[in-house]
């Protein structure tokens, strides 16, 4: 169980996020807040800090070499220079990567409060006579009226970091007005700290009513993009059509994951493209396709489908991060793979982006290893009343380069069921040896080599020994002309059952694994930080 502070911090990040429910978009909103916070505040302080340099200047210019000493060694001068310098460093330090969610939650309160310690500093410095404190609580008004209005927060976070705050000013009034002489005919020092009090409380009051409603319009935001009866809790993934997010039903505990398409790419014909990847997508009904529930638009237009939450390893971070796999494992997620797709093309639909990214291992109750092609965005139909216009497809090639066959990049309205059989080799080369087919600087480069260079034996190039029955199907899988390929999914997968001397992947040994190498990776997944998606592994329509 996450302890009680840190699971208050990640429910106020889920009202935080630009997408509700994104823990990572509230975590970076939160750094962007505290982040302009410390900017402006600090920039406040630099500018103040000569203020008094200038007023003596202007009082006596012959005491300029004195004040200018003054600035760097007098007390109230070195103090107000330090917390300038240490709110610049932490607004630095929070411009130059991510930072935690506990780093920023306590720089926002450390950062407040050295600022009223400050303040209070300087009003033990003065005499009673000034009435100094009516300007320092307007100080620390300006301080706590700009967190509140700038950083997001709970209302009782806020009154809390208010009060600490306050507390501090009242008690250097107190201190001010009892170390010092009575000044006659003033009120009694009581009374000037009651009044000091009552304005902070007045203060608090104020920034705590900021928050509470700022607070309130991002929890009513969150409710308002809400999608149906789901509510969106984590993204999990971001491909060329869409987003996707783990999300939660009203009504009913089964696990769902939310494909939204966002607004900047809500075109015309984006809408058309997202409606017909769900209308085809839905058709399918086999154990290893993804499986599509249901599909609508937010109150704000934002358009959405619902398929089963895959709670596994994607084949790219699998390999990117335990290295390339064995061939019995490999001709066990090839065997499934094929059926995927025969799935498919049976009703004439053909992926156009099978890679290692769209698909998902699971560990299931008796199905360890088990299969999910996933992400239908490019999916293409051949005939019937959805079939696309070859006329669209002219010039426009469309997968992810990496995995993208030679007839997909030359002649793209050309593209059969025997395009994806070439991806699916280069997926398999990939998972055996832990590199890619081809690869280079450039899409250019990439492309090339799929049109005109020949493929490398595994063994060559990494020095893996692969069986030679596996090896010679994944070849003719990488054929260039598409005739010299297996004609069909089918036909792939009887090939695939005559590599006899490569031995069974056992549903133990796929337990193991999943027992004990999986959390690792699994963590690594969790710990990362996000990054720019690479081009070799985006299609190319989301360039």
């Amino acid at each position: 169980m996450l302890p009680r502070h840190e699971s208050r911090t990640r429910a106020l990040l889920a009202r935080l996020s630009s997408v509700p429910g994104d823990p990572e978009e509230g975590r970076a909103l939160l750094q962007r807040r505290v982040s302009t916070f410390l900017g402006f505040t600090a920039s406040l302080w630099l500018v103040t800090w000569p203020v008094d340099f200038f007023l003596g200047l202007v009082a006596s210019p012959s005491a300029f070499v004195g004040l200018v000493i003054g600035l760097f060694a007098e007390p109230m001068s070195v103090v107000h220079l330090c917390t300038a310098v240490g709110l610049a460093l932490s607004w630095g330090l929070l411009r130059r990567a991510p930072r935690s969610l506990d780093l920023l939650v306590r720089i926002d309160g450390i950062a407040t409060m050295l600022q009223a310690g400050a303040l209070g500093y300087f009003l033990t410095q003065g005499e009673p006579v000034y009435r100094l404190e009516a300007t320092i609580v307007l100080g620390l008004v300006h301080i706590l009226v700009t967190r509140a209005a700038v950083i997001p927060s709970r209302p009782r976070r806020t009154m809390a970091i208010g009060l600490g705050a306050s507390l501090t000013i009242v008690a250097a009034t107190a201190y001010l007005y009892t170390s010092r002489p009575t000044v006659p005919n003033a009120p009694s020092p009581m009374a000037i700290i009651v009044v000091t009090a009552v304005w902070c409380l007045i203060s608090v009051a104020t920034t705590t009513l900021i928050s509470a409603v700022i607070y309130g319009l991002e929890t009513r935001v969150r409710a308002a993009m809400a999608l149906g009866q789901y509510r969106l809790e984590e993204k999990i993934g971001e491909g060329g059509m869409g987003i996707v997010y783990r999300a939660s039903h009203a009504l009913l505990r089964r696990p769902t994951a939310i494909k939204i398409l966002p607004a900047e790419r809500a075109g015309d014909a984006s809408v058309a493209h997202f409606e017909r990847e769900v209308q085809i997508t839905s058709t399918l009904n086999h154990p290893n396709i993804v499986a599509v529930y249901d599909y609508g638009r937010s109150p704000d237009g934002v358009f959405y489908y619902a398929m089963e939450y895959l709670d596994g390893l994607d084949l790219e971070l699998l390999v990117r991060e335990g290295g390339p796999l064995p061939p019995a494992r490999v001709l066990h997620i090839l065997k499934q793979a094929t059926e995927a797709l025969g799935e498919a093309h049976a009703v004439d639909l053909i992926h156009r982006d099978v890679k290692p990214a769209n698909m998902v291992l699971c560990d299931r109750p008796r199905r360890h290893d088990h299969l999910k092609l996933v992400d239908f965005g490019l999916v293409k139909k051949l005939s019937g009343a959805t079939a696309e216009s070859h006329e669209s497809d002219v010039a426009t090639f469309k997968g992810t380069p990496v995995y993208m066959s030679p007839e997909a990049i030359a002649y793209p309205e050309k593209v059969d069921g025997r395009s994806d059989i070439y991806a699916l080799g280069a997926v398999a080369y990939f998972l055996l040896s832990g590199v890619p087919v081809f690869d280079g600087a450039t899409i250019v480069a990439v492309c090339s080599q799929h049109l005109h260079a020949t493929v490398t034996p595994i063994k060559e190039r990494t020095g893996r020994d692969v069986p030679a029955k596996l090896e010679a199907v994944l070849l003719r899988c990488l054929a260039k002309k598409a005739e010299d390929r297996y004609p069909s999914a089918s036909d792939l997968a009887d090939a695939l059952a005559t590599c006899d001397e490569v031995p069974a992947w056992t549903q133990g040994e796929a337990a193991a694994w999943w027992r004990d190498r999986a959390p690792e990776i699994l963590g690594k997944r969790k710990r990362a930080q996000p990054v720019s998606p690479d081009w070799r592994t985006l299609p190319v329509g989301a360039r």
